[in-house]
């Protein structure tokens, strides 16, 4: 064991619920809402069926619930599901480390509601997860598309080993084990962004958590050199000389990333999308343009887009959440991106047909993809067919839905009824919204769960 391991350990198992800052419980809180309400729209989706049936068919005792179901299930079975769910039409929050709320929450949720814990437990572990897994990610050189592995996965499998270790009150031996053992646990490749399998790396490391936990409370053993070792989990999936062992604990319980880089989205699309459809709904609505006013669209991009946008032509609507030429190509037609945006049947719509050839997509060679230079906008450039230009460019840093612009309270509640009307009664919305968004800190889990559960 290193020094950056056993740092790391003792920040999971030493911090005080009181040592976390308020704006990092309110975004926490706000995190934690927006992610139920992605669950219940997730539930209603094809491979949100999918995965229920294969988790009722595999089973395990228990009274876990799956969020928009009838279903109970054990701990680990519960974590695979909800974390699926919400990751199944990528419109959960993404910063810090990848798309946190689905790594941290499931495993979060399927302890709480075993031990019949609180609203206040569940903010702690998950502070506490997102912290160990961002700064984890903040201490790496290495961008996503390097390896070849998904980032919620290698970093979020931490951070559910954190989570785990916090609810089930585990020493800093034993949460050495668990991380130890959550460094064997990482998966999830980029070339399955645009299929069902990606959701399902949400789902497997929030899985993951669920084991590296109770096992380690049980006595098992695992390495505690995962950080400092030539052949440790940083060094096998951030590649060697792209990671500090000291960097990414360093600044734990200083600086409160949970606090600053959440970011709740307003499109159920890939994130790479979000500042060019942010900076290309702007023009077409203030300057009332119809996609036929439009010659071309041209989008700067940075060179690791090609590891995640991977569809310039996609050949399904899922497909489309990870194609910058389909979402740029609907919003000219459609002055919109929301859920419906990525139904199989728009694909074959003349209009998008004729919009998508109007998509130029440039790689900018000069902006370098690695962390300290990766850019933070995608200029926007619309020529309309009398020749007029318009440009808008928007950073990702401060878009709205960052905590630099956060959504309105109004934004919240709306997004979530979008998303829970799906799988719950309409009756039942308001109740679900009130008991999520006031939810009192004593309050408890297994309470919660039941205004979002099909009894």
């Amino acid at each position: 064991m290193g020094r950056s391991e056993e740092k790391l350990a003792e920040f999971i198992v030493n911090t005080k619920a009181e040592d976390i800052p308020a704006d990092a419980y309110r975004a926490a809180r706000e995190a934690i809402f927006d992610c139920i309400g992605v669950m219940l729209a997730g539930a209603d989706q094809p491979l949100g069926k999918m995965i229920q049936k294969f988790v009722s068919d595999q089973g395990g005792n228990g009274d876990c619930t799956i969020v928009g179901s009838t279903m109970r299930t054990s701990q680990y079975m519960a974590a695979l599901g909800n974390g699926t769910l919400g990751h199944a039409l990528d419109y959960d929050d993404m910063g810090g480390f990848g798309h946190p709320s689905v790594a941290l929450l499931p495993p979060a949720l399927a302890i709480a509601e075993e031990l019949d814990l609180t609203v206040n437990d569940l903010l702690a572990a998950y502070v506490i997860g997102f912290e160990a897994a961002a700064h984890l990610s903040r201490g790496s050189s290495s961008p996503q598309g390097t390896t070849g592995f998904h980032s919620t996965a290698i970093f979020g499998t931490m951070g559910s080993a954190a989570v785990a270790a916090r609810l089930l009150g585990l020493d800093k031996e034993q949460t050495l084990t668990a991380l130890g053992m959550a460094g064997s646990m990482p998966s999830g490749i980029l070339q399955n962004f645009g299929t069902y399998t990606k959701p399902l790396h949400a789902g497997m490391t929030s899985r993951n958590g669920i084991m590296a936990g109770y096992l380690a409370k049980d006595g098992w053993k695992a390495t505690d050199n995962f950080l400092e070792s030539k052949v440790g989990w940083a060094s096998a999936y951030l590649g060697a000389g792209n990671f500090d062992p000291e960097a990414m604990v360093k600044d734990l319980g200083n600086t409160w990333l949970c606090a600053t880089s959440i970011v709740i989205k307003k499109y159920p699309c890939c994130g790479s999308n979000h500042s060019s459809l942010d900076s290309l709904l702007s023009i077409l609505n203030s300057n009332e343009l119809d996609f036929n006013d439009i010659d071309e669209v041209e989008i700067d991009n940075f060179s690791s887009i090609s590891h995640v946008l991977l569809y310039p032509r996609p050949t399904y609507g899922f497909q489309g959440k990870f194609s910058i030429h389909y979402n740029v190509a609907t919003a000219l037609v459609d002055k919109k991106i929301d859920m419906a945006s990525f139904n199989d049947e728009n694909l074959d719509r003349s209009e998008y047909i004729e919009a998508v050839d109007k998509v130029d997509i440039k790689i900018n060679s000069e902006w370098s993809s690695g962390r300290d230079g990766m850019m933070v906008s995608n200029p926007v450039k619309i020529t309309l067919k009398d020749g007029t230009t318009l440009e808008e460019d928007t950073n990702r840093h401060v878009m709205h839905g960052t905590q630099a612009d956060p959504l309105s309270e109004e934004e919240f509640k709306d997004k979530f009824y979008n998303c829970a009307i799906l799988s719950l009664p309409k009756e039942r919305v308001g109740n679900a919204i009130d008991s999520w968004w006031n939810a009192d800190g004593s309050a408890k889990i297994r309470d919660l769960l039941g205004t979002v559960r099909i009894d």
